[in-house]
Parts: C-alpha cells; structure tokens; sequence
C-alpha cells in the first residue's frame, strides 16, 4: 500500500490502513488470503528474483511506517539459510551478533535494545542478562522480524539501539502440511572430539538425574541449611565419605569421532469458512535439531610483565566439543468474524540445550611446582534453557463509530527457566621424563587447588497485558488518526546458584594419581580412612555457597502513550505522542540454603529501585512522489538497569569468563536520539536508503575492568558521566538487468554502517556516579586503574558490512545467493594499569546457499557456512585472549509440502 498520491486511512478501510502500520501479522485472515494469492510466488513462473517478489510487502510496510524500521521477511531469512533470529538479525543495517544469542543494534549493547514477541514482552531465560537470547527462536517459527530504530510512544521506554519484534507465523490463508529433514558436517568434526559419560536422555535435551545435586546433599540443605550435617558440628569421617560417593566421577574424558548434525521439522495448518462470514483457523509446527560442535580454544587472562614486555600469566589451549539439542513447538488457534474482528492464541515452547565439556593445556605462572612440566584443566557444562509462552490478542474494527474505531488487545503469561546442574571443573598436573613422555599425571598439588561443582537454577515468571485505540478522521486535504494505550508488565525472578568444592589438599598424595575421576575417586579408595589427610576427612569437602548465590528479583512496569499520526497534502506525514512509565524494581539476596533475608528491612527497602518517567517522541515524514521519502525522527528515551546490574554479586560472564559485579546506586542512562533517513522506492522491488544517526547519552551503562590483582580479571557494571554515538547507514537492493539481459536474474543487496562513538568514564572525579560505584564494589578510589577514561563503546563496531548476490533461474527451478557479513573491532574487556582495551577482531563470514524446486511440492537446500573458515578472536596487547576456531559447516535439507 502506497500512502503517497491516495489516503493511507482510506486504501482498503480504516481495518487494513492501521493494520497495514501495525505490520502483516495483524492483517485480518481474508486479507491475508488475498494478500497470499499475489506474494506466494511458488505457483506460478518467476521471471524475476524470488526474493525481490516475496519481499515486497516487507518493502511496503517499511515504507508505510511512520518511524525508522528495517524489516526481515521469512523468505529473506530462508534465502540466506539462517536458523535462528539471532544469526537471521545480523544481515539488517547496523546489527551485530555477539556470543551468537545476542544483537547490538547501532554498536549498543545488548542491554541498549529490548526483544518482543508478537508486540509483548518476555522473560529471559539467561542469568546473566535481561534480554532475550536471540538463538531460542528458530527460524521455522518466524514470519518477519521488525527492528524499529527510532522511538515511538507506543513502544517500550527502555529504547536505546532499538527494539526487535519477532512476528511469529500467524493462521494459514490455505490448507498447509510440510515436513522437512536435513543432515550436516564441520569440517573441524573431522577431528577426534573429546566427552564424557553424560545422561542416557541427553538426546531429547533433558538431564535424566545423572547431574543431579546428590539427595545426601539436597536433603540436609532442605533440614538443616548445609550439605549434609547439622548446624555447626563437625562432620564426620563417616559423613564426608557418605557425601563423596553421592557424585557421579564416571565423567572420562573419553576421545571419539562426533555423530553428524540433523534436525527434524513439519508444519500442518489449515482454515475454516463458516455461513456466517466467520473464519476459523490454526497452525501447528513442531522442530527439532541436534548438532555436535568440536573446536580448538585457547584462553588467556591477567596480563602481567609491564607495558614493555606484556605476557599472560594464565592462559589455556584446549580442544572442546559441544552438542546442542534444540527443539519447538507452536500451536495457534484464530478466529475472525465478518473481517473486523479477529481473535488469536499462540502457544509456544522452545528449549535448547547445551553440553561442552573442554579438556586441555593449562598454564599459571603463580603455580610453581618443582618438577610439574604441565597442567591439564577439563571443565563441563551442561545447561538446559527453556520458555513457554501462551499469548492471546485480538483485534476489532468498529466501522460505525465516528469515522471508525480500531481496538487491539492482548494478554500474556510466559515462563523461562535456565537449569545447568554439576558445572564441574578439575585441574592435573603432569609429569614427563626425559624422552618427552607422559610419566605421571595427578590431581594438582598446587595450594588452594580445587575441584569445584555447582548446581545452577534460574526461573523467571512474567505477567502481561495492554491494549490499543485509534480513530481516524478525514478531511480535505488532511487526515489524522489518534491512537492511545496501556501496557502492564510484571516479572518475578528466582535464582539460586549452589557452590561446592572438593579440596585437593584434604587428599592424601597417594591417592593423587590419575587422570581418570572415577579411579580416584573410586568407592574403594573414599571409604579408605587413608584417602584423607585428616581423621575426620572434613577438610576435604568444603561448601563456597555464598550470600546472594540465592535471591529473587521483581520487576514491575506500567505504562500508557497517546499519540497522533496526521497526513497532510499527502506530502507531509507528522507522528509524535508521548509516554508515561512508572517502573519498579528489587533484587534480594538470601543468606545461602535458607529464605532469610541477607539484608535487613531497612536495606531491602533502600535498595528498591523506582521511577516514573515522560518519554516524547517526534517524527516529521516529506513524501515528494510515490518512490521516494524523507524521514526526521526526535526522541528522548532511557536504559534502566537490569537486575544483575545492581546485584552486587559476581557471576562468570560467558564470553570473555571474566567476573562481573553490578551497582546497587546505578541509575539509568538518559538518551536524546535523532534520526534522518533518505528512502528510495525504485520498480520492481529495487531500493535505496541513506540514514543519519546521533545519540545522546547521559549516565550511560557500561562495563569497565578493574585491577583485582591475581586471578580472572573483574568487570564492573557502572555509570559513566556521558557518551555519544553517531553514523551513516547504507542500505540498497537492485537487479543487474542495466548490464545486460543476461544479467536480469540476478541481483545485489547489502549495507554498510559507518559510526563513531564516545564514552566519559569520569574516573578523576571523585564525586561522580562511577567513583562512588567503584568505591562500593573496592572499597577505595580507582583513579589511577583504568588505561582509557574516554574510549568507544565497550561492543561498538566502527563498521559493519552485509552483501547478497542473489540468483534466479528463469523457470523458478533454482536459486541461489552467496551473503557475505562482517564488522569492525570492537572493545570487549577495557583495559586497566595503562594496558589497552581487550579487541575483538572482525570475523570474516562468507556463506553460500543454493535452493532447487524439482516441483511444486519440494525443495531441496545446500548451504555452506563461513567458506573463508574465519575464526573469532580478542586480542589484548597483541596477545590473544580468546580465540574459538568454528569450522566450515556443510548442511543440506530437503521439505515436501502435501
């Protein structure tokens, strides 16, 4: 629908006009059907691309929107093979994947954005971030992804970078029923992968007890508060061996070749026309993959030896092997009456699981041991991360009431939980005589040595519900529509993380040796009174649960907007509105096993975190002619902090493994966007866009390294004193028929973002939020700790680079296009002790697709992913700090549609 040259209000009735705005998956199932009758380009001789033909209601709704969007059709996502909306996001204009779950809209952190689903918000099943990890949707469940990067009062406050809304498939316009299977390999799979002995459902993604925290332990924390022992008593020789023997040590490490990857998947969906104008419908699908990952890593950390000759004192190079079970599954059921009223629930449950186990070098310049060539560390994870969702919505046109009246509604009620039990690390030592052989191998003397276990759980609840009003009126030469709401959001957060440690000097020498846990640790050997270096054997067993490892957390947000989108000459577009929000939130930490509150009353109250906050926002649309448009956007917004940002206990962050701590007196950070962008909408799909963007940013999060002397290197969440960012965004599409006719099948799209950024820490004074946040977490000043008190943003890119050339053949049979993405360096850990900042280096990704339709009911696809065989690495000091090599993959897949 064009609004240029014909009333946007009018095109079709008040229903489709706002639903047009709102996107596709609001249109009413009768629009759908018609609209599906001229997109689904499968039926009938292409002469075009297939993209440029399928995408154009995506093109369209852009267009039609009266702020900055970047859209992602589900046949664009198919083209470039993606699976997942993490890995799909990363081909729109200035977005980054990071960690593969996480998106940096604008070179913003994560925390800078907010995820929806289907215009709600969810909880995250991630425990050391707010957001959403990206990676839990697949794909098959996606029909577009909207990326809205200038504010709108009818989004959330909490609006940095932008917010993604995953629009998930809605009803079928027509009987639907598919299923689909594809196999795949890696090249690093050719390699021998290492494992251990893990649970026999470890398939189906679920632990079947195997991890499990041992029911000696669990039930005297349940009874008494402690691993198994009551109150203060000393425990017993009897009780330690009793506590041992309860843990699985049959772990290996064993070496063998990996299984290859498939997945499994099928959609069935259909529609129902009834006598009396009424519509009832559904779609069901169901997915599921398994992929085994084996990889070299190495890891350094804690640069020591001086600005002159920079070493790392600890680093790792070890071999890891993953698999990962993902599976889905989505039921939605919809019913519309006479074209303007339309009812829907969506149902969904997404898991994915997780189990790497990483065994190799290890090497610590303050461990000396005389004699000792080697160390050899082995760490495994497994975790399983879940969410369930039920939303239902609806929408209704009320033709008669003034010039008519649309009503949208919804309510939500969606879980996600993170369960990762028996996170075990160990450390050998080994010895080699003198022809380079391994002579002797045995659990590490070194003092202070352990072998640590933890059972981790997270379970987060949320509540939602909102709804929408608009009416539109219509005179000469303009037309307004007035549009107000509501949202209301409640999440609740249980965490509990338990920390236990198996001391290697509570263990005699004699019964050291090994590299297998299951010979050590045998039956035989724990209920050896000689095993242990003590009669009671109580050193040997140690508990490091700590206060704050258990708490939970709430959050609570309600809002209302009103706003006004008017239309004048059908050259001039002015949308602008307001927003109310009135958010609160509270971590509370427990004293470890028990539900005692580790903070007085008092403190629990201080430390609710509370605002209400009025959020304008401006935009200003020149439409000259029906292919072109200029765009002016004005908004202030701001980022509150996530509940691990106040928490002052340290949690490992996941990509760099570093320790991380938040701020209980962190405030939010104020933004002041602007946004311009220049649209050119060319025939046949072809386009051309030139955004400018600036952001203010007062208070802004961020992450800043301290020196916390020996060991892992410390991160602390706070607030710098100012920061800006600002760039240019290209984006274009366009088919080569100008070279030649030989030419017209193909086409070129892509997008480049060029930007800067800068961050005040403010570190030399000593009144500014982040001393007084230092002081909090060190005790003291840290003035002279950090190396760069102005830098980037910690995860800014400069640069950031997408291209596709695109193929169709002319009977529709094939396609195929090769996607090229990549991004500039950018900070990961800031450096401290006028070292540099840690750099991530640009990763290189270059994937090739190729699709055939031998007919009507099939297809069949290959892809090859990251050709160049890239590799992801930080370097600090021109040393690498991480590096994770991620193969070729190879993947075909074949879908038969009945």
């Amino acid at each position: 629908m064009k609004n240029n040259q014909t009333s946007a209000f009018k095109v079709g009735g008040l229903s489709l006009a706002i639903a047009s705005i709102l996107g596709a998956s609001a249109l009413p199932l009768s629009a759908v059907a018609q609209q599906s009758e001229d997109e689904v380009i499968e039926e009938v001789v292409a002469t075009g691309t297939r993209l440029k033909g399928t995408a154009t209601a995506v093109l369209q709704e852009r267009q039609n929107q009266a702020f900055v969007a970047d859209i992602l059709g589900a046949e664009q996502i198919s083209r470039t093979g993606d699976g997942d909306a993490a890995a799909a996001l990363r081909r729109v204009t200035g977005l980054t994947l990071v960690d593969g779950k996480f998106i940096y809209v604008r070179g913003l952190g994560e925390r800078y954005s907010s995820t929806q689903l289907n215009g709600m918000t969810v909880p995250s099943p991630d425990p050391t971030r707010s957001v959403v990890p990206l990676d839990l949707f697949p794909s098959s469940i996606i029909e577009s992804l909207n990326v809205q990067k200038s504010y709108s009062p009818n989004m959330p406050g909490h609006f940095g970078g932008g917010n993604v809304n995953i629009r998930t498939k809605s009803i079928p316009s027509e009987f639907v029923f598919n299923v689909s299977a594809g196999g795949g390999w890696n090249t690093q799979n050719s390699d021998t992968g290492v494992f251990y002995s893990g649970g026999g459902d470890d398939w189906t993604g679920r632990d079947d007890g195997t991890r499990a925290l041992p029911d000696i332990i669990s039930s005297g924390l349940a009874a008494n508060g402690s691993a198994g022992f009551e109150g203060d008593r000393t425990r017993t020789l009897a009780e330690t061996q009793d506590i041992l023997s309860s843990f699985n040590w049959d772990i290996g490490p064993d070496e063998k070749s990996v299984d290859p990857n498939f997945s499994l998947g099928t959609t069935i969906g259909n529609n129902y026309v009834f006598d009396n104008d009424s519509v009832l419908g559904f779609l069901a699908t169901v997915s599921y993959s398994n992929e085994w990952t084996v990889a070299e890593e190495m890891l350094g950390n804690d640069i020591g030896g001086g600005q002159e000759n920079p070493r790392f004192t600890k680093y790792r190079d070890m071999v890891s092997t993953e698999q990962n079970v993902r599976w889905s599954g989505m039921f939605n059921v919809g019913y519309e009456y006479n074209s303007n009223h339309k009812v829907e629930l969506v149902n969904m449950i997404l898991h994915d699981m997780r189990d790497r186990v990483r065994d190799g070098y290890y090497f610590d310049e303050s461990e000396s041991n005389p004699g000792v060539e080697e160390f050899r560390r082995m760490d495994i994870i497994f975790e399983e991360r879940e969410m369930v969702s039920s939303q239902l919505k609806g929408t209704h046109n009320f033709l008669n009431l003034l010039d008519g009246v649309f009503f949208d509604w919804y309510v939500g009620t969606s879980r996600a939980s993170r369960e990762a039990p028996d996170i075990m690390e160990v450390t050998f030592q080994q010895f080699y005589d003198e022809s380079g052989a391994l002579e002797l191998e045995r659990l590490d003397d070194t003092p202070g040595t352990n072998l640590n276990r933890q059972y981790q759980v997270l379970y987060d609840e949320s509540d939602t519900y909102g709804f929408n009003v608009s009416t539109a009126f219509f005179g000469d030469g303009y037309d307004v529509e007035l549009k107000a709401g509501m949202d209301y959001y409640d999440k609740t957060r249980d965490g509990n993380n338990i920390d236990l440690a198996v001391r290697h000097f509570g263990i005699s020498s004699d019964f050291k040796e090994g590299s297998r846990l299951n010979k050590i640790f045998s039956q035989e050997n724990i209920y050896n009174d000689d095993f242990y270096t003590s009669s009671t054997g109580r050193s040997v067993f140690q508990d490091n649960t700590g206060a704050g490892d258990k708490y939970s957390a709430a959050t609570k947000l309600t809002a209302g907007y009103f706003m006004v989108d008017a239309f004048f000459n059908q050259k001039f577009r002015v949308s602008g509105g307001a927003r109310y929000e009135d958010f609160q939130q509270v971590s509370i930490p427990f004293v470890e096993h028990s539900d005692t509150f580790a903070d007085d009353t008092d403190a629990i109250v201080d430390s609710i975190y509370s605002e209400t906050d009025v959020l304008p926002s401006l935009a200003f649309t020149y439409i000259p002619s029906e292919e072109m448009q200029y765009r002016f956007n004005i908004s202030q917004t701001l980022i509150r902090p996530d509940l691990r940002d106040i928490s002052s206990t340290f949690f490992i962050d996941p990509l760099t493994e570093f320790l991380v701590r938040g701020s209980p007196s962190l405030v939010e950070t104020e933004l002041t966007n602007i946004d311009f962008r220049w649209e050119w909408y060319m025939s046949q799909g072809n386009n051309l866009s030139i955004a400018l963007f600036y952001k203010d940013m007062e208070n802004p999060i961020e992450m800043v390294q301290f020196d916390g002397g020996e060991g892992v290197p410390q991160l602390l969440t706070a607030n710098g004193q100012e920061g800006e960012l600002y760039g240019i965004e290209f984006e274009f599409l366009h088919d080569l028929g100008f070279i030649g006719d030989n030419f017209s099948n193909f086409f070129v799209s892509g997008n480049m973002t060029l930007s800067d950024s800068e961050v005040t820490i403010g570190s030399g004074d000593q009144e500014s939020l982040f001393s007084q946040q230092a002081r909090e977490a060190y005790g003291g000043t840290i003035t002279a700790t950090i190396t760069n008190d102005k830098r980037r943003l910690v995860g800014h890119s400069e640069w950031v680079a997408n291209l596709q050339l695109g193929w169709d053949s002319d009977n529709g049979e094939h396609s195929a296009s090769i996607v090229y993405n990549s991004f500039g360096e950018r900070i990961i850990a800031p450096g401290v002790r006028g070292f540099e900042d840690g750099i991530e280096k640009p990763f290189h990704s270059l994937d090739a697709v190729y699709t055939y339709y031998p007919d009507f009911n099939t297809t069949i696809k290959f892809r090859v992913q990251n050709i160049f065989n890239d590799e992801k690495e930080i370097e600090q000091e021109g040393l690498t700090l991480r590096k994770l090599s991620v193969g070729t993959g190879i993947n075909a897949s074949i879908t038969y549609n009945f």
